[in-house]
């Protein structure tokens, strides 16, 4: 079952449907193979999330009907559940305790917890006038690639002590697409580079990566030795979710033995001819600040910076590195500029110098706006659109602002709250800088305490990032910055750091 499968129910907002539903979802279940206690958790989650729907999208007296798409293919079974009712706001959801239930308090968010723990992913979009999807994600059996292997075979690389680039020893080697005979020693080698620490769990199965490439979700590339076929290394395109028209380059790593050959530089090479064949306009990736060894890497295949997110990923341990301590991660923020494009935006005056230096430091001409105030339009949106994407592997949020409406301060307000009482460390906000009514609330913002971080050019949007530290130590000495731009970058942020105050 390689291609997508699509198929929906569209249904009366009434509980007698509710069994059309699962029956619907239980013989879906059985095309993919699904074991009866899958079916079984599945139905548990969808009749959670339409139960929901039912009892409190609408007024008892309102006689109107919800969707249920389902997406099926080789390694996931997708149902989106979509209505224009109320809007569902998942963070504002008590936690369920098990515990106090117990003892007789009374407890809310039990069928929340159900709905969480029967699936492997779950997914929440307002869409504003659109009305919401709740996105159920139930990944079809596969084996992970600990499950090939012994566990000799699965031990972390060997670093080479020195590259003597000298004396280094030319290998004849060939940049190709991933084959599908591949996938297997792709995941190995990124078991063996990252652990089980990259934060794109795909990776580590091999029958994903190959399903991905297919739907072109990840275009994946690979270098071999000419003379015995082993593979030397991998990189990757990323089309997922809000990045899905500018991709993110992502796992990159070369086995050991072969670096210093030039594997990386041929890879981008290949991937950025097929990016331009598909008309992609640029590629974006994040370089650790640890070390500066990505980052001179991604510079030395044309990417700059544009950014920096600070505390973005749990503390990475890199080994023969001193003194890297306990703080999180911070990711310098690089853009590549694939065709020429000519950008209009507005900028708050405040910012407007370093957003300047920016976009001509990534070589995109820009003509800089300051926003103009059109009070009228604030309240054209009742309810603000805005989307969260929540990382709880890594403690870290998104918030997507697509519109404001009239009480934007407190659904700002709200959201934050929430996702700190959550343990959320970093969020971040991505916000239009092509919309003028958009921009006009950035001070108001930084206000609730997000700071600048920087820019991300996408296809026909700017998205001015900010970002929010909750009880997050930042350390900006160490975060290293390998060219004079970051670091200029970094010590802008710095100052803009209401933390550092």
């Amino acid at each position: 079952m390689g291609n997508k499968n699509i198929s929906s129910l569209h249904l009366p907002v009434s509980l007698k449907y509710l069994p059309a539903a699962q029956a619907y979802i239980e013989e879906l279940g059985r095309l993919v193979n699904f074991s009866r206690k899958d079916i079984t958790l599945f139905n548990v989650a969808v009749e959670e999330a339409i139960t929901n729907v039912i009892k409190h999208a609408f007024l008892p007296e309102q006689e109107e009907h919800f969707d249920i798409l389902c997406e099926i293919n080789s390694i996931e079974f997708k149902v989106i559940i979509r209505d224009k009712g109320l809007p569902f706001d998942p963070n504002r959801v008590e936690e369920f305790s098990a515990e106090q239930s117990l003892e007789g308090i009374e407890q809310r968010g039990l069928g929340f917890k159900l709905m969480k723990g029967s699936v492997d992913k779950i997914s929440f979009h307002n869409l504003g006038y659109g009305g919401k999807e709740v996105r159920l994600i139930k990944f079809v059996d596969q084996k992970h690639i600990d499950e090939y292997f012994k566990e000799s075979q699965m031990e972390a690389y060997e670093e080479p002590t020195h590259i003597d680039k000298k004396n280094l020893v030319k290998i004849l080697f060939t940049t190709m697409l991933l084959k599908p005979e591949q996938a297997i020693e792709i995941s190995q080698c990124a078991y063996r580079t990252y652990g089980y620490t990259y934060f794109m769990e795909n990776i580590y199965y091999p029958e994903r990566l190959i399903e991905m490439n297919k739907t072109g979700e990840l275009i994946c590339s690979v270098a071999v030795t000419d003379e015995t076929n082993e593979v030397m290394g991998h990189a990757a395109l990323e089309f997922l979710g809000k990045r899905s028209k500018v991709p993110e380059l992502g796992m990159a790593f070369t086995k050991p033995k072969f670096r210093g050959q030039g594997c990386m530089t041929r890879l981008n090479e290949l991937l950025d001819e097929l990016a331009g064949k598909r008309g992609i306009k640029g590629i974006m990736a994040d370089a650790v600040t640890t070390h500066p060894f990505s980052q001179k890497a991604l510079h030395k295949c044309g990417y700059k910076a544009c950014g920096i997110r600070l505390a973005m990923d749990p503390p990475k341990t890199f080994k023969g590195m001193k003194d890297q301590g306990t703080q999180r991660e911070s990711m310098i923020i690089v853009y590549k500029k694939l065709v020429d494009q000519d950008v209009e935006i507005y900028a708050p005056m405040h910012h407007k110098s370093m957003i300047e230096k920016i976009y001509n430091n990534i070589g995109l001409d820009a003509i800089i706006n300051t926003p103009k105030n059109l009070k009228e339009e604030k309240d054209k949106f009742v309810q603000s659109d805005i989307e969260v994407e929540v990382m709880e592997s890594i403690a870290w949020a998104c918030l997507y602002v697509n519109a404001v409406g009239k009480y934007f301060e407190e659904e700002i307000k709200q959201r934050v709250r929430e996702l700190c009482m959550k343990k959320i460390e970093v969020i971040e906000l991505q916000i239009d800088m092509c919309d003028n009514n958009l921009m006009k609330c950035v001070p108001q913002l930084e206000m609730f305490g997000f700071f600048f971080a920087g820019v991300l050019p996408d296809d026909d949007k700017q998205f001015l990032v900010l970002q929010y530290l909750n009880n997050v130590p930042i350390d900006y000495d160490k975060i290293v910055c390998a060219f004079e731009f970051s670091q200029e970058l970094k010590a802008y942020v710095k100052n803009c750091d209401p933390n550092q105050m």
